[in-house]
């Protein structure tokens, strides 16, 4: 691995940067102290070398070190350090008064678990597998492998590396790197917001379903229950009524409809054939004050004639499959029975809040509650749970899937590439998309989560690994799902196409209609839906910890040392909040909070937090930073990647989101004027935040126009304190 992690390359200009000797090189956080934890991160006192750190390790009050404390020195790299030390010297005394010690992950697999439940999440289920399919088949794996590499892999490096160096959440961390974009971490946590307000919704469904699965028949198996509509048809009773019909009653229905349509065609004919004659005349010397005629003459009646056994087939053939619109029960106990959205009228009226509902999500935040009020001590033991619990449902329901009829083509309509969609962009845009909202950086969560690391964990290595992982969840989950499909669709006599669907429908509808045709309906239902709670907890575990790190760090005092209590109000506040997508046309809202919040919102908040790391603070100083945690430097394709490619991966998803949001809200339901004026509000709430920011700390620096420029862009410097190994950041933690 080379160098010793937390030690200096060189003894003169610190070997991996311009900065490492001055102020990072012989100082890293210290087993025992404000951040760290009490193993695994321990470095060695700085040498008699290392004249930045003894200059500045020196308070007026030695006895607090138990050593003597060092000559006075007056080297010039310790000028600026020095005097921000002396500007802070109150502050610093406070610091060695008994903060509290940063807690860490109690095993290494602990963070893994922790990282992988919440890059694994429903949409690995619902919304790789459809992409997948629409796009190429196996051929779209090759763009999305691209994406990965290029773009998604860097960023979700850059956020576990970012975490675990300076240790604090995404509020605090930014006074190290560009204190003016310190807007990006609470855009962040209003984003968080708006997430917690629908995302437990979504869980709180699957709950409901999971106890409607505690019965002797799945309620969604058969028709006549008190939510269906005469329009209810179960699915194999529809495929049969459908074949009796088309065998017995065709022959009798096309002898009718025959010998009617010829009657009346004929009768038409005469008609049509008297007009045109009777203004054959005029229509020939003036067409343009006769089209209608001129036209019949040369076009319409012939036609009509010659064609006249097809129209009529054509015709039969409508009045035999057209008819009222069927739909299964499992559609109609998720949208008359679990939403009710039909007592609804969209976003216009939504109706009051559905009891059963609202009791449901309750139980979701509740149990959120008491996973995270202790923090990494209680999330630490949920995760063994929530995260290996999925994948142990997967391998069960893969291994009931692929024995079904049908699964084998429903897993080769998967799989087949069609190498002719490569050359559509729209392709690689959804391969880009589907990376960055899996992985999910950008959200605090891996920064949040990786803060809690021993300052040498190995974050290169996770970064592949739980990457990795994640990826190849939904490539299985791909398997799973299209080997149920392939059995729908041959009990329907359906095209896979007219089975498919994305999105909620495919996990609430289509699943669910093909878990009640099989054998022991009950017991799969059972684990499935257990599998979809467990995957949206760990996913809503980490958005939430993502904001109450971040504000316990930056308010450690107020907030961090009541985190029990601050964690109660505010999920309190966001499950209050969240009332209105319980409401009988919550869905609509559900829909409409996913793609306004932070569908659109966080594409633009990742986008000026890599410019701000990589441009701002600069690549050569975040890989020197790196390799002070792990004994090398980032090779010189990450910072390629880092520097150019990944904004530029961001960029191009940011702006073909904003081209297409229409698609992102489906076309089901046409959405009022007023609510996209709504959603635009929403999203630019948490997106002002930046320049909001911006102006606040230019306005509140002092000096000239141009010092004020310069401590607004400028990071703070890291101080060592009186504790050998200990860095001062302003923020005890």
């Amino acid at each position: 691995m080379g160098t010793e992690p937390g030690t200096t390359n060189s003894s003169g200009s610190g070997g991996s940067g311009s900065r490492g000797a001055k102020k990072r090189d012989s100082w890293h956080t210290a087993p025992g102290t404000n951040g760290t934890s009490g193993d695994g991160g321990r470095d060695e006192p700085p040498d008699s070398s290392d004249t930045a750190g003894q200059a500045v390790a020196s308070p007026k009050e030695p006895a607090s070190n138990g050593n003597s404390a060092p000559t006075k020195t007056t080297h010039p790299a310790t000028t600026e350090t020095a005097q921000i030390l002396q500007s802070k010297e109150r502050n610093l005394v406070v610091a060695l008064t008994g903060e509290r010690r940063r807690e860490t992950w109690s095993q290494k697999a602990e963070f893994l678990l922790a990282v992988i439940g919440f890059a694994v999440d429903l949409g690995n289920v619902w919304r790789f597998p459809y992409i997948c399919y629409q796009n190429g088949g196996g051929a779209f794996l090759i763009p999305y492998c691209i994406m990965l590499l290029f773009g998604g892999l860097p960023l979700f490096y850059m956020e576990l590396a970012l975490g675990q160096f300076h240790r604090c959440g995404c509020l605090s961390i930014w006074k190290r790197i560009c204190p003016a974009l310190k807007g990006v971490g609470y855009a962040i946590c209003l984003i968080d917001i708006y997430m917690g307000m629908y995302y437990n919704t979504i869980i709180g469904w699957a709950v409901y379903y999971l106890f409607a699965s505690f019965s002797s028949e799945l309620p969604w198996t058969k028709c006549g229950n008190p939510w269906n509509t005469e329009n209810c048809s179960p699915v194999t009773g529809r495929v049969n009524a459908t074949l009796a019909s088309t065998t017995t009653a065709a022959p009798t229905v096309t002898t009718t409809l025959m010998s009617s349509m010829t009657t009346n065609a004929a009768s038409a004919g005469v008609t049509l054939v008297a007009s045109a004659l009777g203004n054959s005349t005029m229509a020939t010397m003036h067409p343009q004050y006769y089209p209608h005629e001129q036209h019949l003459l040369s076009s319409t009646l012939p036609t009509m004639l010659s064609n006249l056994t097809t129209s009529t087939m054509a015709t039969v053939a409508g009045v035999v499959s057209n008819g009222p619109a069927l739909s299964s029960p499992a559609r109609e106990f998720f949208e008359r029975q679990v939403l009710e959205q039909y007592k609804s009228n969209g976003l216009d009226f939504m109706g009051p809040v559905k009891p059963s509902l609202a009791l449901c999500v309750f139980g979701v935040f509740v149990l959120v509650y008491f996973s995270l009020w202790k923090g990494v001590r209680s999330a630490g033991k949920v995760v063994w749970v929530t995260a290996l619990a999925p994948y142990v449902v997967l391998l069960i329901l893969l291994a009931r899937g692929v024995t079904l009829p049908g699964a084998a083509e429903g897993i080769r309509y998967y799989l087949t590439p069609q190498w002719d969609k490569l050359n559509n962009s729209r392709v690689w845009i959804d391969a880009a998309s589907q990376i960055f909202f899996s992985l999910g950086p950008g959200f605090g969560t891996l920064l949040a989560l990786s803060s809690y690391n021993k300052f040498n964990n190995n974050c290169y290595r996770d970064a592949l690994l739980t990457s990795s992982i994640n990826c190849l969840t939904s490539f299985l989950a791909g398997f799973v799902i299209f080997s149920v499909l392939g059995y729908m669709a041959q009990v329907q006599n359906k095209s896979i196409e007219e089975v498919g669907l994305e999105g909620p429908g495919l996990v609430f509808i289509v699943y669910p209609e093909a878990i009640a045709m099989m054998k022991g309906s009950v017991f799969w239902s059972i684990i499935f839906f257990l599998m979809l709670i467990t995957l949206g907890l760990d996913s809503t575990f980490g958005g939430l910890e993502a904001m109450i790190t971040a504000l316990c760090d930056e308010y450690p005092r107020t907030i961090g040392r009541r985190r029990e209590l601050f964690v109660l109000i505010l999920l309190g506040l966001i499950y209050i909040c969240a009332l209105p997508t319980m409401t009988y046309g919550g869905v609509y809202l559900v829909n409409f909070l996913n793609v306004y919040g932070p569908g659109l919102a966080i594409l633009f908040v990742v986008f000026v937090e890599a410019a701000g790391v990589f441009w701002f603070y600069g690549v050569e100083n975040f890989s020197a930073d790196i390799e002070q945690m792990l004994g090398k430097k980032p090779s010189l394709f990450w910072r390629i990647c880092w520097k150019y490619i990944s904004p530029t991966f961001l960029f191009c998803i940011l702006i073909f989101s904003l081209l297409g949001y229409e698609e992102m809200l489906g076309e089901e339901y046409e959405y009022p004027e007023w609510s996209v004026a709504a959603g635009w509000a929403l999203t630019l709430s948490s997106v002002l935040c930046i320049p909001t920011y911006v102006i606040y700390k230019f306005l509140k620096s002092p000096g000239n126009c141009e010092d004020r420029l310069r401590r607004t862009f400028k990071p703070e410097p890291l101080i060592p304190t009186a504790i050998p190994g200990q860095l001062y950041t302003g923020t005890a933690v």
